[in-house]
């Protein structure tokens, strides 16, 4: 089970990079957190950050600096469990009141078919409360499934990109 008392964050690389990305992000935080664990997932190119950091404060300091090997980082603002449920209550308690649009990033690994189902719910529910999905939009929801692991995030459109 997951300890909601620690900051997660997803972090991604081009698969057969791990051990290097993992290395980049140890490298940054492993000075703020001595009790860091980096997990590799069994999902090519996906790893899992644990650390006693709060998830946005790692992903500000993990943001701050150049990468060769790390795609993209996603700070976990909400764990969820795998029902459509559970997921979209989650989602209600993370976004502002004030937003009329947002992009929605959905990426689930390890649980089949949970990914278009779950769009399919998420579109239904966030035009019920007025609020339109646009890839272009400033804001937007990070979905993240890995395995057992469902983590809610809402940044700036494109912020979980490395460039």
């Amino acid at each position: 089970m997951v300890n909601l008392n620690t900051g997660i964050l997803v972090v991604t690389c081009a698969p057969g990079n791990e051990e290097i990305c993992e290395e980049e992000v140890g490298n940054v935080l492993y000075i703020y957190d001595q009790s860091l664990k980096i997990i590799r997932t069994g999902h090519k190119g996906v790893l899992i950050v644990y650390t006693q950091l709060d998830s946005m404060d790692a992903f500000k300091k993990l943001r701050s600096r150049e990468y060769g090997f790390v795609k993209r980082i996603v700070p976990i603002l909400k764990v969820s469990k795998a029902s459509i449920v559970d997921i979209l209550k989650n989602v209600g308690d993370i976004i502002p009141p004030n937003i009329s649009s947002v992009c929605l990033k959905i990426r689930i690994r390890g649980i089949r078919g949970l990914s278009s189902d779950l769009w399919n719910e998420l579109k239904k529910y966030l035009l019920a409360k007025g609020i339109k999905i646009d890839n272009r939009s400033n804001y937007c929801i990070y979905i993240e499934g890995v395995n057992d692991l469902i983590g809610i995030s809402y940044l700036r459109s494109g912020e979980d990109r490395i460039t």
